[in-house]
């Protein structure tokens, strides 16, 4: 009899808990939210995804934080998030290239495919290479002519090892056989800030680059795009000068793998709605950033899609022999 009665106790319990659970999933969300950054403040990620959450929450009736988490070129806030608890309560906002392009170089402590829940992609970056507004060097042809004559002596600056911004360097290394000294950053006003500073020769950087190019500070020997920047049509495509790269980043939000799939929804439905936002176009405008929308589906299927390509990509370049990190 006692046996019984245990047994019974101890299923209305369960029972109990998982009420409990339903309900707390039910009513999300009942506090703050915070979005992890895995780069510097003041930065286009960082700016961005802020402009997100000032959108989101008015939505979303509840704060939504950013708070940067720098470090292993975005991995540190990735991980950061995934060991806490996958309530809905803590996200991150990252380049989809520290998913799938940088944990193909170094060993991620998560697996691309399998670790996350894709909530939104929501902008796109504008990249280049710049060098300082008095350097000798009128375009890229110049740089690399340079760099040929001077193994070891140039120094470049970008986000960090692996990032788009370093991989659009190494396709001109690889094609060109040149020598140079990468100095990673942990964000592109960092980078930006090196070059200024007179600390690196060049940079390749995101779009921080913009006010520094308008204002004459630096200039714009290519930009790292499909098509030609619409704020800078005159400067040529990395395309265009003969090398085959072009940025693979879109700027995404991503929850834990095992989020439930009711709280997953209503953040993919409230930031579906954030990026409509008059105020939030207005200030993905000011920072350089083109606006968007992957929904949780479209952004799993990028990533997957993009894994190959610039796997396939690394390898042919010899950037990597097989991928540093399981996608699944």
């Amino acid at each position: 009899m006692k046996t019984k009665n245990i047994f019974f106790i101890f299923l209305l319990l369960i029972i109990l808990f998982s009420f409990n659970v339903h309900d707390a999933s039910a009513q999300y969300p009942e506090r703050q939210i915070t979005i992890l950054v895995g780069f510097s403040a003041g930065g286009s990620m960082d700016l961005s995804a802020r402009a997100l959450a000032a959108s989101a929450e008015k939505i979303l009736e509840q704060p939504v934080v950013i708070e940067n988490k720098s470090g292993g070129t975005g991995m540190v806030a990735l991980a950061s998030m995934l060991a806490q608890n996958p309530d809905g309560y803590t996200l991150c906002a990252t380049p989809s290239s520290v998913i799938i392009r940088v944990s193909q170089i170094q060993q991620a402590p998560f697996k691309p495919f399998t670790s996350f829940k894709p909530i939104i992609g929501f902008a796109e970056p504008q990249l280049g290479i710049v060098v300082k507004n008095d350097s000798p060097w009128k375009s890229l042809k110049d740089l690399v002519s340079y760099a040929k004559m001077n193994p070891n002596k140039l120094k470049y600056s970008t986000t960090g090892v692996g990032s788009t911004t370093h991989a659009a360097i190494d396709e001109i290394t690889a094609k060109q056989k040149l020598q140079m000294i990468h100095v990673p950053y942990k964000g592109s006003i960092n980078a930006l800030t090196a070059l200024l500073g007179g600390h690196v020769d060049f940079a390749s950087l995101t779009s921080e680059l913009i006010p520094s190019v308008k204002s004459g500070q630096t200039r714009l020997l290519a930009v790292i795009s499909e098509n030609r920047s619409p704020i800078f049509p005159e400067v040529p495509t990395l395309k265009e000068l003969g090398y085959d790269f072009a940025n693979d980043a879109i700027f995404a939000v991503v929850a834990p793998a095992n989020i439930p799939a009711n709280i997953a929804k209503k953040l993919e439905d409230a930031f579906a709605k954030a990026i409509k936002n008059k105020e939030y176009l207005e200030s993905l405008d000011k920072v350089g950033m083109i606006p968007v929308y992957y929904d949780g589906n479209k952004l799993r299927n990028f990533l997957r899609i993009y894994w190959k390509k610039i796997n396939k990509h690394l390898i042919a370049t010899g950037i990597i022999k097989e991928a540093a990190t399981v996608p699944e």
